[in-house]
């Protein structure tokens, strides 16, 4: 038997966060992983669809090149070729931060295979790489074994090969007409990234709104956004069958928008890629054998990411309370002084920042204005067009706003919310202030390079001083004296 200090199964964010402290503070790490170090951020996530719209943003600029004076050019992706430079992004990520090897050299046991747990503190592996059943003791364990796509119950879907975000990556050709199902930010993502590189796209969704766990403006200005851009996106529309016939799929639609006359549409496409959202790896780790507890949106733990087991913890997807890389991060770091650190710390999700990288980003720190107005009354709100920031007309990127809600009398920020391009970079000094509690008039008297995107944080600020409910009010109070 293998004795560690520190188990951690799973490789993704979370996981090679806490390999990388656990060794270098001394600790006898392994990390299990049963395909590959890098999780879904690397291999069907945040850098393949970064680096597939990065593609489809270049053959957009080259189709409407000409409003810079360039001669427009109506380009033909070759599509194994775009998918060659989303592998080489890939690749090198892995190469340069995510090889086994470089772990290994650090003092971490990395151990690819399949495991369970066979007691609180021992863990059962089969080592894939040497071949063996391997049994392993700890005083910790960690879980980090991820999300994987939920696909709804739709009848006849099985039947059609459909993609999901996982194994799109796989596709050999660019279907001609592809059909997404869900709005949410994978369902945007790639929805626009096809269609910029030459597929027929129609989003459906269920609800009244894409995005919607944005802002309402955001949400129908970034509708009105890919709806003009040429993406059909059907909202209040359900999926009543999927039938495959030959090499072509038909889908019935109904809802709202469909079913005149008492019948409801049907339409042929070529794929299906499914993004209604996503599931916790649970299955097959022996949890219920041992008293691990799992709710509805994955392991239940508590403030400090403890399961039910005292010696066991849990974070990343597989938790289920934020989906992204970089909350599983923030996770690790706080059981690195949980678990490896002479400190205890409760997690704190009160400053949140995500982007959703389509064209324009749109950027989110924060409440919504409707979820601002529940808990706090009356608020401000300041709105700043993005065709009044010097920089974003000089590149030609007009569209979007920047909405910042705060608080009536100190300009405390409750909510940031950015469409823009450069919107996730520009988010972050909101997410500064929030976290450090700096209201808007000291973000105002900070200097910022001039011509940059980020001049909108200042010229936002500055509204605080002439349009905020406190200066509003003093003005009034002078006036009446």
């Amino acid at each position: 038997m293998d004795r560690y200090d520190l188990i951690i199964i799973g490789g993704g964010s979370a996981g090679l966060v806490l390999a990388v402290a656990g060794a270098k503070l001394g600790k006898k790490t392994a990390l299990i992983e049963k395909h590959r170090l890098g999780g879904d951020c690397l291999w069907t996530g945040c850098v393949p669809s970064k680096a597939l719209l990065k593609t489809a943003k270049v053959a957009h600029n080259m189709r409407n090149s000409d409003k810079y004076g360039i001669p427009s050019v109506e380009t033909n992706p070759d599509f194994q070729q775009v998918l060659n430079y989303v592998r080489s992004t890939q690749n090198y990520i892995e190469e340069e931060h995510d090889n086994p090897e470089r772990f290994r050299e650090m003092g971490v046991d990395v151990i690819f295979g399949d495991g369970h747990f066979d007691s609180p503190d021992t863990f059962i592996v089969e080592d894939r790489e040497n071949g063996t059943r391997r049994t392993l003791n700890s005083k910790k364990f960690v879980i980090s074994t991820g999300s994987r796509p939920l696909v709804p119950a739709i009848t006849g879907l099985d039947s059609c090969d459909y993609l999901d975000s996982e194994n799109v990556w796989e596709l050999t050709e660019l279907p001609q007409r592809l059909l997404v199902v869900g709005a949410g930010p994978i369902g945007i993502e790639l929805g626009q990234a096809f269609h910029r590189l030459g597929s027929e796209v129609t989003v459906v969704q269920r609800s009244n709104r894409i995005l919607n766990k944005e802002d309402l403006d955001v949400s129908e200005k970034m509708f009105d956004y890919l709806s003009a851009e040429g993406v059909d996106i059907r909202l209040n529309t359900e999926i009543d069958a999927v039938e495959k016939r030959d090499d072509e799929i038909t889908v019935t639609f109904s809802g709202t928008k469909h079913g005149e006359n008492g019948e409801n549409q049907k339409q042929t496409f070529d794929k299906i890629l499914i993004a209604t959202g996503r599931a916790p790896n649970v299955e097959g780790l022996g949890l219920d054998k041992i008293g691990v507890q799992i709710g509805k949106s994955g392991i239940v733990v508590n403030k400090r990411l403890q399961t039910h087991v005292k010696n066991i913890y849990a974070a990343g997807d597989v938790i289920g309370h934020y989906l992204f890389t970089h909350v599983a991060a923030f996770q690790a770091q706080l059981l690195i002084k949980n678990l490896l650190l002479p400190f205890r710390q409760k997690i704190n999700y009160a400053v949140v920042p995500w982007t959703t990288f389509c064209d324009p980003e749109v950027a989110r720190c924060g409440l919504t204005e409707d979820e601002a107005r529940k808990k706090y009354g009356d608020v401000d709100v300041f709105r700043l067009e993005q065709s009044d920031v010097d920089r974003a007309v000089a590149d030609g990127e007009t569209q979007g706003f920047t909405k910042v809600i705060a608080s009536r009398w100190r300009g405390k920020i409750l909510g940031v919310h950015i469409i823009g391009t450069n919107a996730g970079e520009v988010l972050h000094e909101y997410v500064l202030a929030m976290q450090e509690g700096i209201p808007l008039r000291k973000l105002s008297g900070m200097i910022h390079v001039y011509p940059t995107y980020a001049t909108s944080v200042w010229r936002v600020a500055a509204k605080w001083i002439s349009e905020g409910t406190l200066v509003q009010t003093l003005r009034r109070l002078i006036r009446s004296g």
